[in-house]
């Protein structure tokens, strides 16, 4: 299969971006069930720790803040975020790595993050370490540098879903 040749001279200038936060949002379906009341209008995101930011020159990466803002935004509709001062249950992440593709048609990445959440006395309620998968085909986009960053941000979009299921099942005292 031949690319493009606007394709290949965008691959060789090495435009690779950063993920988009607003792609990784997840927003829990009704069906999902509910959370444990405690942490309804509680829960804060303290930090994000362990992403990296993307050089232009060489490929998509996950960033901090991208990371935060997309847990929180996704929290948010879930209604877990607290109102400013009122943070019972902050929450700290730690992005562990990305496991990308150096090349291919279909770039798959495994995102692994682990995932802390605290009480009003600083003890853990929920530690979690999640590896999420998440394949972008090359039917998504022609040119590898945005079908690796489509997967990044399937795979921390698909992270973030599975740490709110853990959420859910969480006992709450």
């Amino acid at each position: 299969y031949r690319l493009p040749l606007l394709g290949v001279a965008l691959w060789l200038a090495g435009c690779a971006a950063p993920a988009d936060p607003t792609k990784m949002v997840v927003a829990p379906l009704l069906t999902d069930g509910n959370f444990p009341p405690a942490l309804v209008k509680a829960m804060c995101v303290r930090g994000v720790t362990g992403g990296s930011g993307t050089n232009p020159m060489w490929v998509s990466k996950v960033g901090n803040e991208e990371f935060k803002a997309a847990l929180t935004a996704s929290m948010e509709k879930a209604d877990l975020i607290a109102p400013a001062q009122g943070c019972k249950y902050p929450t700290d992440v730690n992005l562990l790595g990305l496991s990308q593709p150096i090349a291919g048609l279909d770039m798959e990445v495994t995102s692994h993050a682990n995932y802390k959440v605290y009480d009003a006395a600083n003890q853990p309620v929920l530690q979690e370490t999640i590896s999420a998968p998440y394949t972008a085909k090359f039917g998504e986009h022609a040119i590898a540098i945005y079908r690796l960053q489509k997967a990044n941000e399937g795979s921390i979009r698909k992270s973030i879903s599975m740490f709110l299921d853990k959420l859910r099942a969480t006992k709450i005292p």
